[in-house]
Order: C-alpha cells, then structure tokens, then sequence
C-alpha cells in the first residue's frame, strides 16, 4: 500500500507540473514572452522594492545563469529596470530588478489570468481543505529537500 500512494503522489505532482507548463507555454506567447518569464514578472510584482537576479533564480528554481541571460531579453523588451547604483555592474547577481510600466501593466495581465486559473482549479475545494492542502504539501517539499540535501 505505502508504495502504491508513494507512485500515485508522484504522478499527480509531475502531472500538476506539466500541465502548469503546458497553461504557460500556451499562455506566454500569447503575452509576448517566454513562458520562463512569466513567473519572475509575477514574482517582482508581488515584490515591489524589487528582487535580484539570484532572488528570482532561488524564488523559481532554475539557475542563476539562464536567469541572468533571459532577464536580458527582458529588459531590451522594456518590462524590466535593473538598478545600477551601489558600484553594481549590469548582470550582477545583486544588483535590484524592478518592473516599469509597461512590465506592471503585463503584470497585471498575467495576474489576472492566475486568478482565473486558480478559481477553477479550486472548484469544490473548501477554504479549510485548501489550507489543509498547501500546510501538507509545505511539509513534504521541506521533507523532500531534506532528503535530496542528505544524498
């Protein structure tokens, strides 16, 4: 029995995860940028006095060197400032990122899309079951790190 739950708790989180990135992939273009960009862009509206490129590579997973090469492309696109001062160098991984207008208003965008797709997807889900759920999936993700950083 433990392994079959063990199998099942796998499919559903790997088949939660490819259908978020099938939603951005489908989603993106539509918004004009990569579907990589679309959570930094949410991450930095929810964090107005700015993020770095190492906060955004830890806050989404995904390494500091494709986070530093994509936030290139977005900010030759206008969506993103990167802040100079403090003797930062442009690209460094400390220097502040924050959205411009036209990266506030694509912010805006992409949030109400998450808010639409978050309603649906908690249909029949009760506010008590909804917590329950993120207190419980909280604990095996910090659970599962552990583990990885033990092996």
């Amino acid at each position: 029995m433990g392994t079959e739950r063990v199998s099942k708790f796998i499919q559903l989180i790997e088949g939660i995860h490819k259908n978020i990135q099938k939603i951005k992939l489908s989603t993106a273009p539509f918004l004009g940028v990569k579907s990589v960009h679309v959570f930094w862009i949410s991450d930095l509206f929810l964090h107005p006095e700015g993020l770095t490129a190492a906060e955004l590579a830890s806050n989404s997973k995904i390494s500091r060197s494709l986070v530093s090469r994509e936030l290139s492309d977005l900010h030759k696109k206008g969506y993103i400032l990167i802040a100079q001062g403090g003797g930062a160098k442009r690209g460094n991984y400390n220097s502040r990122i924050f959205l411009t207008e036209k990266g506030l208003s694509l912010a805006k965008t992409i949030l109400g899309i998450e808010q639409r797709i978050q309603k649906e997807t908690r249909n029949g889900i009760s506010d008590e079951e909804l917590f329950v759920f993120y207190r419980t999936l909280e604990k095996f993700s910090n659970n599962l790190r552990r583990i990885a950083e033990e092996d």
